[in-house]
């Protein structure tokens, strides 16, 4: 089996990223659900565009699946073991990826201070 997982750099203003997610992201559905990824956004307070480059990796032989979340804890520790682990010969960089999308919480969680309510007690 050989698992296809990605590198991922994220930028959102002055602030960045780099963490590793199963498959290859081309678009924000492609991140949503990995927590790396949900970890960093819980901070973008403002509406910015984000910039998200990957390297996409397969690791192994065989017929290929996605790397799962336990699969990238694997790789994680892997990486953390050997820095160089991604330029080893099990490990094939098969593409980059570039993209964007506009980020805005207002939108998604309705954070628009005109449409909160005052409760009295």
């Amino acid at each position: 089996m050989s698992l296809l997982f990605s590198q991922v750099r994220i930028i959102a203003g002055d602030e960045s990223d780099e963490f590793l997610i199963g498959g290859i992201p081309r678009e924000y559905d492609d991140l949503e659900d990995w927590s790396a990824f949900e970890d960093f956004m819980m901070y973008v307070h403002n509406e910015t565009e984000v910039l998200v480059h990957a390297e996409a990796y397969l690791y192994g032989e065989g017929e290929t699946e996605n790397a799962s979340p336990y699969d990238i804890a694997y790789l994680i520790s892997r990486m953390d073991n050997d820095e160089q682990f991604l330029n080893r010969s099990t490990v094939d960089n098969i593409e980059s990826v570039d993209f964007s999308f506009v980020w805005s919480p207002e939108e998604l969680f309705g954070d628009d201070p005109e449409d909160d309510e005052c409760i009295e007690m």
